[in-house]
């Protein structure tokens, strides 16, 4: 049986843990931040700290975090142009989510925090809904809010092409901050936290009730 560990914080905001191989607690290293409450799942620490804001803490994971970062460049055909980036007042931004509503510039397009890497470089997705498109990789559609299919046609006024972009969680084995609701945190600190839960039958991955 694999061993498990036991989570607890003093009184003095230190952190410990207790295996169930071991025979005494272990701090956590101490980095100047004191926290008020603890809550646990396996890999996964999140806290209060002294300064009421939320913190995690990922530990004992062999696979790293990888979240894609997506972005979709859109194109209108005019008359004597062709395709061009330059859309209509009522289109989409050129570069955007799926539907369109945000604006999402690959070039602006940040890391959310310290605790993430690129990992890699902007680049094409060459299929749509599992089939292959040409190296240019762009999808054609009547308007925007309608169908995209792989082949251009006489009735192909919009097109686009979707961009995709890998971040790696590279803050392991040690605390990070989680970003506060407001750019002021002491607007609202926190007072509690807690994870936990059961999987959600037809729900996404990950989400916890």
């Amino acid at each position: 049986m694999p061993s498990t560990l036991l989570f607890a914080n003093s009184n003095e905001g230190r952190v410990y843990a207790l295996s169930t191989s071991g025979a005494a607690w272990r701090e956590f290293l101490y980095l100047g931040l004191e926290f008020k409450k603890i809550s646990v799942v396996p890999h996964f620490m999140w806290a209060i700290g002294g300064d009421r804001q939320v913190y995690v803490h990922v530990h004992g994971l062999d696979i790293p975090i990888r979240i894609k970062e997506e972005a979709y460049e859109n194109e209108r055909w005019l008359p004597i142009e062709g395709f061009s980036s330059r859309l209509l007042p009522t289109d989409r931004y050129h570069f955007s989510n799926v539907d369109g509503t945000v604006d999402r510039n690959i070039d602006k397009i940040r890391l959310p925090s310290m605790a993430w890497q690129w990992d890699g470089e902007w680049q094409l997705d060459l299929t749509l809904d599992g089939q292959p498109l040409d190296h240019d990789g762009w999808t054609y559609a009547v308007d925007f809010p309608a169908t995209y299919h792989p082949q251009k046609n006489w009735k192909s006024c919009v097109r686009r092409r979707k961009w995709v972009r890998f971040r790696r969680y590279c803050a392991l084995n040690s605390w990070c901050a989680v970003a506060p609701l407001h750019k002021d945190p002491t607007q609202e600190p926190f007072i509690d936290v807690a994870i936990n839960g059961s999987s959600v039958p037809g729900a996404a991955p990950g989400l916890l009730l």
